[in-house]
C-alpha cells in the first residue's frame, strides 16, 4: 500500500500523533507513506504562502493507492481547498479521504463536533447549579466552530438553561486571546461564571494560566474544560478536563476507507469516530496522586532548556550568515539537522529547470554527502537512494516568502518525544532564506566578489578574522582533531605607531602590507595567514615536518631584512613572533593565548634592548 498524506502545523500534538500512527503502518505493515506539508505559516502576507504551498504540488498522486488530507491543518490562505480541487481535477486519482473536516462531497473521517461538545458541556454543566456558564467559541471562519457552539447550546437547553450572549466569547482556537477572554468573563464584582467551557484545549489552558496569574484558583473559582486532549493539558497544573478522539482512530478509519474504496465497496461520505470524556482537576475531578515537586522541577528544567534553545537560535543565525557558498550552506544545514535526535536521515533537494537535484544528504546519522545528483521530476528522490517499497518519508518546502527553491525529505524516529520540533522548522527556514541570499549575491556581485569582501582584509589582501576562523575550521575532523600537525604563529608588527606618527598613515599602511606580503611569501602548500586586527597577524603552519616553524620564521626574517637593506623606507621593519602547537579544536583559544604571550615576551625584550 502506497499512501500520500498532506498535513500542516506538523509541530503540534495532533500532527505528531497522526504521524506516529502512520509510521506504525509503514514499519509494521510494510506500507510506503509519503507525507507532504508545512510547519507554521510565518507571514500574514498571502503571497508568502506560495512558497509553502509548493510542497503540496510535489507528489505524482497517480502513483499512490490512496490520499489522506488533514484538512483543518492546512487552512491558511485556502491551501487545503486548493489542494483538494487540484486532486479532483486530476484524472483517475486514487481514493481521497479527509480527516477532521473537508470539502462537501469528499470522504471525511469526522468527529461529531456537535456531539463531542454536547457531551463535555453536559458533563461540566452537571456540576453547576445555575445558567451562569461561559462559552469560548473556536475560530468562526471554520465550520466546526459553529458545530461546537451548537453542541454547547444543546447541552444548556437539555439542562433547562438559556445561553446568554454576554457569556459567550468569540475565540480563535489558539492561545493568543487569553487576556481578552479573562477580561470578558471577570464580572464587575470580581467573580467568575460557575464554569467556562472552551472549544479546544489551547484556549482553555491559556485562560487557566491568565486567571491564575490574576489570583484566581481553578477549579475553586470556576470550572474549565477543553476539547482534544493535548499533552499540555494532561501535564498542566491543574490538569485539564477534556474530550478526545484517539488519533489512531482517525488514521485507522481513513486507511480502512481507502481499502474499502479500492475494493469497490460503497461507503458513506461521512465516517464517524467515537469520542471519550477525560475528567481531570480543572473540573474538580480527582486524577490520583501527582508528584507536584517533580512537576515543578520539570517545569524549571523546561524553562532553562527554553532559554538554551533561544541562545542556540542566535548562534545558528550567525553560523548560517557565514555560509557564502551553496556547499557551505548545505554542510552547515545537514550538520545541524543530523544533531536533532528525532531525525535519522535528511535529503535536501533543489528544483532545476527540467528535473530535480539531490543537493546534499545524510542517511541513518551517517556521513554527509554534498554532491548534486540529478533525477527525474516525477520522483521525490533519486531511484535507489531509499527503499521505494516501504517506510515513512516527510517532505517540507525550502522557500523564502513566495520564492521556491526545493524541498527537504526527512526520515524520523517517531519514538522520540518531539521528532519534529521548532529547531527543525528554524533550520529549514534558514536554508530557504540563505539560498535566497546567495542567489541575490550572485546576481548583484558575483559570488567570488562576495566571498572576497567577506573573508579578506581589504588593506593587506590576506584573510580577515572571519576568513581565519572559516579556513582553520576546515583543518579539523568532526571529532575536533587536526587533519595534520598544526602550529599557530602569532606575529605583531613592531613600532607601527612610530611609523604612523612620524611618516603618516599611508606609510603605515604600506608597512602593514609589506609585513603581510612577507608572511604570505614565507608560507608553503596549504598554510595561510590572516590579519586579526591592527598590527596583529596569525599564521597557520603545517608542521608535519617538526622543523617547519623555525624554517618559516627564518624565511620571514630574511625577507624583511632584504627589504630593510634596500633602503626604501627611513625606518626598519620588524615583527615580534610567538608560536604554539595546536592539538585539538577545543584547545584553540588556549593555544592562541600561548602564542600571543610568547610574541609579547619577544616584543618586550626588543623594547628593553632599544631603551
Amino acid at each position: 500500500m502506497r499512501l500520500c498524506v498532506f498535513i500542516g502545523d506538523m509541530y503540534r500534538d495532533f500532527a505528531l500523533s497522526v504521524l506516529r500512527h502512520l509510521d506504525y503502518y509503514a514499519r509494521e505493515k510494510g506500507y510506503r507513506v509519503d507525507v507532504f506539508g508545512t510547519f507554521s505559516v510565518p507571514s500574514t502576507n498571502p503571497l508568502h504562502v506560495i512558497g509553502l504551498k509548493s510542497i503540496l504540488s510535489l507528489p505524482d498522486i497517480s502513483s499512490y493507492d490512496g490520499i489522506i488530507v488533514c484538512y483543518d491543518t492546512l487552512v491558511h490562505e485556502g491551501m487545503a481547498k486548493d489542494l483538494i480541487e487540484e486532486i479532483n481535477n486530476t484524472e483517475a486519482h486514487p481514493p481521497l479521504v479527509c480527516i477532521r473536516s473537508g470539502l462537501p462531497g469528499t470522504y471525511q473521517v469526522l468527529p461529531d463536533n456537535r456531539q463531542m461538545m454536547h457531551d463535555i458541556a453536559a458533563y461540566v454543566i452537571s456540576k453547576c447549579h445555575s445558567a451562569d456558564i461561559g462559552f469560548v467559541t473556536g475560530n468562526l471562519a471554520m465550520p466546526d466552530s459553529y458545530e461546537r457552539w451548537d453542541g454547547f447550546n444543546d447541552a444548556m437547553a437539555e439542562a433547562g438553561y438559556e445561553t446568554s450572549d454576554d457569556l459567550v466569547f468569540r475565540g480563535n482556537y489558539w492561545i493568543t486571546q487569553a487576556v481578552e477572554t479573562a477580561d470578558h468573563f471577570i464580572k464587575p464584582d470580581g467573580t467568575l461564571p460557575e464554569a467556562i467551557i472552551c472549544s479546544n484545549d489551547y484556549e482553555a489552558l491559556a485562560l487557566c494560566d491568565e486567571l491564575v496569574k490574576r489570583g484566581y484558583s481553578i477549579p475553586d473559582d470556576t470550572l474549565i474544560s477543553g476539547i482534544d486532549n493535548t499533552l499540555e493539558g494532561e501535564n498542566h497544573i491543574p490538569s485539564l478536563t477534556t474530550i478526545e478522539i484517539a488519533k489512531s482512530d482517525f488514521v485507522e478509519a481513513a486507511i480502512q476507507a481507502i481499502i474499502d474504496l479500492k475494493s469497490g465497496k460503497d461507503i458513506d461520505l461521512n465516517i464517524p469516530v467515537p469520542s471519550v470524556i477525560i475528567p481531570r482537576e480543572s473540573t474538580g475531578d480527582p486524577t490520583g496522586e501527582r508528584d507536584i515537586y517533580k512537576m515543578l522541577c520539570d517545569l524549571t528544567a523546561n524553562a532553562s532548556s527554553s532559554m538554551d534553545d533561544k541562545r542556540e537560535y542566535v548562534i545558528l543565525s550567525a553560523m548560517f550568515e557565514g555560509a557564502l557558498t551553496m556547499k557551505d550552506l548545505l554542510n552547515i544545514a545537514l550538520e545541524q539537522l543530523r544533531e536533532i535526535p528525532g531525525i535519522r536521515s535528511c535529503f535536501l533537494c533543489r528544483y532545476r529547470e527540467n528535473d530535480h537535484e539531490l543537493a546534499g544528504y545524510f542517511k541513518d546519522k551517517g556521513d554527509i554527502t554534498v554532491d548534486g545528483i540529478s533525477f527525474k521530476s516525477d520522483r521525490t528522490l533519486p531511484k535507489g537512494i531509499v527503499d521505494d517499497d516501504c517506510g515513512m518519508y516527510i517532505g517540507f518546502p525550502l522557500s523564502y516568502k513566495n520564492d521556491v527553491y526545493g524541498y527537504a525529505v526527512l526520515v524520523v524516529d517517531t519514538t522520540d518525544y518531539h521528532f519534529i520540533d521548532f529547531k527543525t522548522e528554524f533550520l529549514l527556514t534558514l536554508v530557504g532564506q540563505n539560498i535566497n541570499k546567495l542567489e541575490l549575491y550572485e546576481k548583484l556581485f558575483g559570488i567570488s566578489d562576495v566571498i572576497s569582501l567577506y573573508i579578506k582584509d581589504p588593506l593587506t589582501g590576506v584573510l580577515n578574522r572571519r576568513g581565519f576562523e572559516k579556513k582553520l575550521s576546515e583543518k579539523f575532523d568532526k571529532d575536533g582533531n587536526p587533519v595534520h600537525p598544526l602550529t599557530i604563529v602569532s606575529l605583531d608588527m613592531d613600532e607601527l605607531k612610530y611609523v604612523n606618527d612620524n611618516f603618516g598613515h599611508l606609510e603605515g599602511d604600506y608597512a602593514l602590507k609589506t609585513i603581510a606580503d612577507s608572511i604570505a611569501a614565507s608560507l608553503t602548500g596549504n598554510e595561510f595567514v590572516a590579519r586579526m586586527g591592527g598590527d596583529e597577524f596569525s599564521a597557520i603552519l603545517d608542521t608535519s615536518d617538526p622543523n617547519r616553524t623555525a624554517a618559516f620564521i627564518s624565511s620571514f626574517n630574511e625577507r624583511i631584512g632584504k627589504i630593510n637593506d634596500s633602503g626604501r623606507s627611513p625606518y626598519n621593519l620588524s615583527a615580534s613572533i610567538g608560536s604554539c602547537d595546536l592539538t585539538t579544536w577545543n584547545d584553540l583559544m588556549d593555544c592562541m593565548n600561548t602564542a600571543d604571550k610568547a610574541m609579547y615576551s619577544e616584543k618586550r625584550a626588543k623594547k628593553k634592548a632599544r631603551d
